[in-house]
């Protein structure tokens, strides 16, 4: 076991070390996978080249190509972002909902090659064990858990942007990523298969927290509990997969109300959170017994019934706290660093020191008036969110500026790329970007976000009578410790229906996942529920300057909130019908 680990460990490293930028000229031991079936026979014989192939999974998932798409599709058509002046035209039309057939931004090659890699590793990896003694049933569950739970991540990312997809789990030559006949399928059905692989995954990858740190270049370390796939990042996939199995069938079902199905569903979200949630928060009881650190130095004590990451030490002036700079910043903690504070389940790890996200940089930019995205200043429809004295408005964007030669307030994407000292009118103001090496880590699932999800879940079920008092008791928790004059911030008493408190659940995801993937979807899963894109529209419409009418119309239908199939894909696969919304725009002539 400890051997698996250390070759595995290895090879992420290399790829978060060597290759973090993805560029084509990056010649890693990775180029040593099979490549076609001559190759294929001489391979899959030692543990080095199943770990090999299994670090190939990685490199390939942190691709800037994939995190870009990760940002575009689950964040640019929604309320929070618009373009910049700079923007390409493919970005441009997608916000104005010309969603074309030939934008490259609706490509997924890179999802489904990801996918092919995986179902290597589970068709072949098995067979190593009688080639390599020293490969053992524990090593390759391991290996097998980790496949199939990449593979449900990437199947997910696919399902919620394109709707009807096709589903890959046959072990292809390298040149090829999806079989040319491979049809479509129901998005419940894909939700199905995907939760089958992630319920194989959970008995199989490692427990949260069990990987040992890899220690590199100037003391910085590889956190793999957070970059490697384990029991936490699993449940939090499964927690959201119940989610959209639940609005899934709400819009199939077309009922007012939850059915008993949708509402099992929702019962499944709840039982995943909690196990991501109890399971943090023993680990956190487990390192304060044993360091004997009273709870009561927190922060909040009694207040913080999550262990969040405490925001101590907070400068009212510039509104930065400990907690943003932990998640966000790549900084240790100063007063728990023995306790696991660290709010993040399972990340996209770049660097460290040497190799920024590239992803992030290209989209969300490096510096106040660089980058392609930017929040929309019209009626502060973002900004007004959030109370003055939420650490989360300065951020998670930038102080207004006056762009050069332009009159209007622009508001920077900040929350990855900004140094404490430069946010809210800091001395460097047009120097968003504080280490131009900085990682920026891409999160995928953090405590926050499943303490949100299960909030979300009660809500929309709203079957016990305690349902709606958990959910708002979640949601002032995770506000609570953003904003810090006054506490109390929120009133039960506001929100005592089930819809009054999904809208607050929805603006408190807003402000504390607000540019990290999750908007869009949120909106399409509501949506969903309401059968309807008309409260969408309303939130989408209030960021355009022009061409409000337009984007209603062409957003009218549920299906338009999905992308089209890019027009490579149609003319490789015959099977693939195109999405219903975009079939009059479609002009494509199959091979």
């Amino acid at each position: 076991m400890k051997r698996i680990k250390n070759i595995i460990a290895s090879a992420v490293m290399a790829v978060a070390l060597g290759c973090s930028t993805m560029m084509t000229s990056c010649t890693d031991f990775l180029t040593i996978y099979p490549t076609n079936s001559t190759i294929l026979e001489n391979y899959w014989k030692t543990a080095e080249d199943v770990n090999s192939m299994l670090a190939a999974c990685y490199k390939n998932i942190i691709h800037e190509d994939v995190i870009k798409r990760m940002m575009v599709w689950g964040e640019l058509r929604a309320d929070n972002i618009i373009t910049r002046t700079n923007a390409s035209t493919d970005l441009k039309y997608i916000v104005e909902a010309n969603l074309l057939e030939t934008n490259d931004w609706f490509k997924w090659f890179r999802f489904y090659q990801t996918i092919n890699y995986c179902n290597m590793l589970i068709q072949y990896a098995p067979g190593v064990i009688e080639e390599d003694p020293n490969f053992l049933q524990e090593d390759l569950d391991i290996v097998l858990g980790e496949a199939h739970a990449l593979r449900a991540l990437c199947h997910f990312y696919l399902v919620r942007s394109f709707r009807d997809i096709p589903m890959n789990y046959e072990a292809l030559d390298a040149d090829e990523h999806v079989k040319a006949e491979y049809p479509q399928v129901d998005p419940l059905v894909a939700l199905d298969s995907i939760m089958i692989d992630l319920e194989y995954a959970a008995g199989k990858v490692m427990p949260s927290g069990d990987f040992t740190n890899v220690s590199v270049a100037d003391g910085e370390t590889v956190d793999y509990n957070k970059c490697r796939i384990t029991t936490n990042a699993v449940y939090a996939m499964m927690a959201d997969v119940s989610l959209w199995q639940a609005a899934f069938t709400q819009y199939t079902e077309n009922t007012e109300t939850p059915s008993a199905k949708a509402v099992q569903y929702y019962d499944n979200a709840v039982v995943y959170c909690d196990k991501v949630i109890d399971a943090m928060k023993a680990d956190i009881e487990e390192a304060v017994k044993k360091y004997n650190v009273s709870l009561n130095d927190m922060g909040e004590g009694t207040k913080n019934p999550y262990y969040l990451t405490p925001n101590e030490n907070v400068n009212k002036q510039s509104m930065i706290s400990s907690a943003y700079n932990q998640i966000f910043g790549n900084m240790s903690s100063m007063m728990f660093s023995r306790v696991p504070l660290d709010e993040v389940i399972f990340k996209l790890q770049f660097g460290p020191n040497t190799n920024p996200n590239a992803a992030v940089k290209s989209l969300y930019g490096y510096h106040a008036t660089s980058g392609s995205f930017m929040v929309p200043s019209k009626a502060s429809i973002i900004v007004d969110l959030y109370e003055d004295t939420d650490i989360r408005k300065y951020s998670f964007t930038s102080a207004p500026i006056k762009a050069t030669g332009d009159d209007k307030t622009e508001y920077t994407i900040a929350k990855y790329t900004t140094k404490s000292s430069t946010l809210n009118g800091g001395a460097n103001t047009n120097a968003w970007y504080g280490d131009i090496n900085n990682p920026s880590d891409w999160i995928i699932y953090r405590k926050t976000d499943v303490m949100l999800m299960k909030a979300l879940a009660l809500a929309s079920r709203n079957t016990a009578e305690t349902d709606l008092a958990q959910s708002f008791e979640l949601v002032q928790a995770v506000n609570r410790r953003s904003v810090i004059e006054p506490r109390d911030s929120l009133e039960p008493a506001q929100y005592t229906t089930a819809e009054s408190m999904k809208a607050l659940v929805l603006d408190e995801r807003l402000r504390e996942l607000t540019f990290e993937g999750k908007r869009w979807y949120d909106l399409v899963q509501k949506a969903l529920c309401e059968r309807s894109t008309k409260s969408v529209l309303e939130l989408v419409i209030k960021k355009l300057d022009s061409n409000a009418g337009a984007v209603q119309s062409k957003m009218a239908s549920i299906n338009s909130l999905f992308c089209p199939i890019h027009e490579d894909e149609l003319k490789l696969n015959p099977a693939l019908k195109q999405n219903p919304a975009f079939e009059s725009n479609s002009s494509i002539e199959r091979n």
